[in-house]
């Protein structure tokens, strides 16, 4: 992404490709959400910062969530995050649980309530069998 602008029109002739990531600064792909905002048909029109900024608050929210997850990984001598030290993370964070409120799954991962008990047929008592 390094272009001497000095140089004028040979710098534009010898220009080395750079993607949006990189020049925003960011890890997380600018190009593929700009895509998937187009193809989900979310809005018929928007900026084109519009990716850039949303890659940006997908990043930071990745970040503080491993963050803290790391944390309470190594308060618990392990190496290894779990989606339990996921989820300790996101209770923990006041920032990330209002901003994932509603949307946060339970302990157990069962964000689906449970199905309801459906009442089976009775079973018949058993008779003893009559002595030959």
């Amino acid at each position: 992404c390094s272009g001497d602008p000095s140089e004028g029109s040979k710098a534009k002739a010898n220009k080395s490709r750079c993607s949006r990531s990189s020049r925003a600064g960011l890890l997380f792909p600018v190009s593929r959400l700009d895509k998937q905002l187009r193809r989900g048909g979310f809005a018929e029109r928007f900026g084109a910062s519009a990716p850039v900024y949303l890659a940006a608050v997908l990043q930071w929210v990745t970040h503080k969530t491993m963050d803290v997850a790391g944390e309470i990984s190594k308060k618990s001598n392990q190496q290894c995050i779990s989606p339990l030290h996921l989820h300790r993370a996101m209770q923990k964070s006041s920032v990330l649980k209002q901003l994932l409120r509603g949307s946060m799954f339970r302990r157990h991962g069962r964000a689906v309530p449970q199905p309801q008990h459906v009442a089976s047929p009775c079973k018949k008592k058993m008779t003893k069998s009559k002595k030959r």
